[in-house]
């Protein structure tokens, strides 16, 4: 069997926390919130000797990141003109600052590819890689990264 052939997939769910879109028009400027989801795809060059693409349960740092980074916390945009606000309420215990690129669903979905695959190549070299992060705030609106890894 041709491990090309398959992927296989694992999804974490239940990541409250809020951001702001300042560049926005729209009410998306205010600061607001979504229980966020987070959907990866993997792919292998070879299975295990267990016959996997990935060990499921050997995904503990990449849980563990996601909870650290988006679990209770503010996310805001590294250019946002009232960052340094945002870091005195961090100081002051109201929020947990985490800063992103860009917070919204397709900054978050290239970030978390970006991070989470340099915990897989800890965890596996380049025998398996993410092909594919899917970010959700809701239902309705998500985001989708895909590597061009061949």
């Amino acid at each position: 069997m041709n491990p090309k052939n398959l992927k296989s997939t694992k999804s974490f769910k239940g990541f409250p926390c809020t951001h702001r879109q300042w560049k926005a028009e729209s009410h998306c400027r205010f600061v607001h919130g979504y229980s966020r989801e987070f959907h990866f795809e993997f792919e292998a060059s070879e299975l295990t000797q267990e016959g996997w693409v990935v060990d499921f349960g050997g995904l503990k740092e990449i849980k563990e990141w996601l909870n650290q980074t988006f679990d209770h916390t503010f996310l805001v945009s590294q250019d946002d003109p009232y960052l340094e606000q945002f870091k005195k309420m961090d100081k002051d215990g109201i929020i947990q600052l985490r800063v992103l690129p860009n917070p919204g669903m397709e900054g978050t979905a290239m970030y978390v590819y970006q991070e989470a695959s340099k915990i897989l190549r800890k965890l596996y070299g380049n025998r398996a890689w993410i092909s594919l992060v899917k970010v959700s705030e809701n239902e309705n609106n998500s985001a989708i990264f895909t590597s061009d890894k061949i």
